[in-house]
C-alpha cells in the first residue's frame, strides 16, 4: 500500500517534458525554473550527465517555462538584433554545433581555462562555469575518446549570454562602420547665383529685390560668423554677358563649395541642380516652386511651396477652424477668380461634411440670406484681387448688419499687401487669408532686422512682397546652421533642430528616395478688431 501511494502522489505532482536535441538537465532546470536536485529527487536513477534525445523526464507539476526577454531598457532596434543572434545561438547548440566566434586580440576563442579536480564532472564543471555540458565537449572534442580525468585542462567556452552580447556589439560596431563618416565643415563656403544685373545703367526692380535677397544672407553670415560659423561667400552675376552660368560652374572653385543658392532664371535651374547632385552640394531654389525640379535632384531645397502643395493643407486647416461654422462661397465675377482652387475646396469641404452656400456677388441678396444670426458666418470669396476685395466689403457695409451676425472673410496671400490702404476692413471682417511667406510689421523681431538692414547699407527693403531682405537672411540662417551643426549629415538632420524664420518658415520633407526637399510650410494670418495681426 505504501509503495502504491507513494506512486499515485508522483503522478499527481509531475509532468512530462521530451529531452530535446542539445539539452541538458541545467537547461530543463533553468527552462522551467527549478533546482537540478529537484529534478534529480523527482527522477530517481536519472544520470544527470548523460540525457538523451527523447528521453522523457519529470518536471513539478506547477513549474511553469520561462522564456528570454530582452532587458527593457534596450532600444528597439538593439533588441531585435539580440532576439536574432539568440536564435541563432539555440539553433547552433541545439544541433550540437556550437557557435562559432572568430577570436581576436580583445576576446580570445575560449574565455578560460580549467585544470579538472578529483570528483569533478562534466556536470558539475559546467554548472560552475554557467555553460552546458554540450558546450565543454564541442570545446574539448578529446572528451569523445575518454572519461573525464583529474589534472586534465579543459577549455572553458563562453556562455549562451555572452555570445548573445558579443554578437549584438559586434554587429553594432559593424552597422556604425558601414555608415558614411560624418564631415564637419571649419569653413562653409557658399556661391550665391542671382541676376544683379550689375551691368545696367538703371537697377530695375528685379536687380533691386535680388541684390535685397543678397544682402539679407549677408546679415545672416554675420549672425552666424559671431556664433563660431566660419563663411566664405561667393557670389557670382546670374545675367552676366560675359560669364553665363556654364561658365560659372566650370570654375575651380565650385566643386568646392558646400552650399549654392540660386540661380532665378527657369532656363538656368536645371544645369546647377545637376552639377549640384553631381557634386553632393546643397542647393538652395529661392523662388521657382516647380515640382519637376526637385523631383529629380536628392540635394535640391524649394523655398518655395508648390500651389497644389500649399492648397491641400489649406484645406485641412479651415476645415478644423471652421467646421462649425456658416460656410459661403461668393462668386466675384472677377478677372482674378481661381476657379480650380475653390472647386477643390468645395470638394473637399463635401469629403470632410463640412456643409457650404452658394452666392453671388452680383445678386447680394443671396449672401444676405445666406448670412445666419447667432454664429460665425465665414465668408469665401472667388477671387483675391483689391477690387473683388474692395467691392465685397463695402457691399458688405451697406447691409447694416446687427451685432448678432458674425462675418469673417477667407481669403488668398495677395491680401497681405492691402495693408494701410484697406487697414480698416481688415480689421472689421477679421480678415483671414493663407499664405507661405509672411513679414509681421509688427514683430519687433522684424522691425531689429530693418533697422539693423538699414545701418548696413543706408537703404530699406525694397517695398515688395515676399519682402526680399528677409528672404535671403531666412535662407542664410537656416542652411548655414544646419550645415555647421551637422556637416555632411545635414541631410538625415534635417529634422533635428529647428529655426524661427523672420519671413519663409522652413518645414522641409522629401517625396521619396531619390527626389529633392520640398518646403511644405504654411501660415494662416487672422487680423484682428483690435488692429493686431494673429500668425498660425
Amino acid at each position: 500500500m505504501a509503495l502504491a501511494l507513494a506512486l499515485m502522489v508522483n503522478a499527481q505532482t509531475t509532468k512530462k517534458h521530451e529531452v530535446q536535441s542539445g539539452e541538458t538537465l541545467y537547461s530543463i532546470a533553468r527552462l522551467y525554473n527549478v533546482a537540478v536536485a529537484s529534478l534529480l529527487q523527482i527522477n530517481p536513477g536519472l544520470d544527470s550527465d548523460h540525457i538523451m534525445a527523447g528521453q522523457t523526464i519529470n518536471v513539478p507539476a506547477n513549474a511553469q517555462q520561462t522564456t528570454v526577454t530582452p532587458v527593457a531598457t534596450q532600444q528597439p532596434e538593439q533588441q531585435t538584433i539580440q532576439q536574432q543572434v539568440l536564435q541563432q545561438v539555440r539553433q547552433q547548440v541545439q544541433a550540437k554545433q556550437g557557435i562559432e566566434v572568430p577570436s581576436t586580440p580583445n576576446r580570445p576563442r575560449y574565455k578560460t581555462m580549467h585544470e579538472v579536480q578529483k570528483k569533478e564532472t562534466l556536470y558539475s564543471i559546467s554548472r560552475q562555469y554557467g555553460v552546458t555540458v554540450d558546450q565543454l565537449i564541442n570545446a574539448n572534442p578529446d572528451l569523445k575518446k575518454g572519461k573525464l580525468k583529474k589534472g586534465v585542462v579543459l577549455n572553458i567556452p563562453y556562455t549562451m549570454a555572452e555570445d548573445v552580447e558579443y554578437q549584438v556589439e559586434q554587429q553594432r560596431i559593424k552597422e556604425e562602420e558601414s555608415k558614411p563618416k560624418v564631415i564637419m565643415y571649419p569653413t562653409i563656403k557658399v556661391a550665391v547665383i542671382l541676376p544683379f544685373s550689375k551691368t545696367e545703367e538703371k537697377v530695375s526692380a528685379e536687380s533691386q529685390k535680388m541684390i535685397n535677397l543678397y544682402q539679407g544672407f549677408l546679415l545672416a553670415v554675420d549672425s552666424m560668423k559671431q556664433h563660431g560659423c566660419n563663411v566664405e561667400v561667393f557670389a557670382y552675376d546670374e545675367v552676366s554677358p560675359v560669364t553665363p552660368v556654364a561658365s560659372i560652374l566650370q570654375r575651380a572653385e565650385m566643386k568646392e563649395m558646400q552650399l549654392i543658392i540660386g540661380p532665378i532664371r527657369q532656363w538656368n535651374l536645371k544645369s546647377v541642380a545637376d552639377f549640384a547632385h553631381q557634386n553632393g552640394i546643397t542647393h538652395v531654389v529661392p523662388l521657382s516652386n516647380e515640382l519637376s525640379l526637385v523631383n529629380e535632384h536628392p540635394t535640391t531645397f524649394q523655398v518655395n511651396t508648390n500651389n497644389s502643395l500649399v492648397y491641400n493643407q489649406v484645406y485641412n486647416r479651415f476645415c478644423v477652424m471652421h467646421q462649425n461654422h456658416n460656410v459661403i462661397f461668393v462668386s466675384m465675377n472677377d478677372r482674378g477668380d481661381n476657379m480650380p482652387y475653390i472647386a477643390d475646396f468645395k470638394k473637399n469641404l463635401e469629403e470632410k461634411g463640412v456643409q457650404y452656400i452658394n452666392a453671388s456677388v452680383g445678386d447680394f441678396a443671396t449672401v444676405h440670406d445666406a448670412l445666419k444670426p447667432g454664429v460665425s458666418n465665414v465668408i469665401i470669396p472667388t477671387s483675391g484681387s483689391s477690387a473683388a476685395f474692395e467691392t465685397l466689403c463695402k457691399k458688405l457695409d451697406a447691409l447694416n448688419l446687427t451685432t448678432e451676425y458674425s462675418v469673417q472673410l477667407f481669403g488668398f496671400p495677395e491680401w497681405q499687401t492691402l495693408t494701410n490702404k484697406y487697414d480698416k476692413y481688415l480689421g472689421k471682417y477679421q480678415c483671414q487669408f493663407f499664405t507661405s511667406f509672411y513679414s509681421n510689421s509688427f514683430s519687433p523681431r522684424t522691425q531689429q532686422f530693418n533697422s539693423r538692414f538699414r545701418r548696413w547699407f543706408n537703404q530699406d527693403q525694397y517695398n515688395s512682397f515676399p519682402k526680399y531682405g528677409e528672404l535671403g537672411y531666412d535662407i542664410g540662417a537656416y542652411f548655414l546652421k544646419g550645415l555647421k551643426d551637422f556637416g555632411s549629415s545635414f541631410y538625415e538632420n534635417i529634422h533635428n533642430y529647428s529655426y524661427i524664420s523672420m519671413e519663409f518658415p522652413m518645414m522641409f520633407e522629401k517625396k521619396n528616395s531619390w527626389s529633392g526637399y520640398q518646403n511644405l510650410s504654411m501660415m494662416i494670418v487672422t487680423h484682428r478688431t483690435d488692429g493686431s495681426v494673429f500668425v498660425r
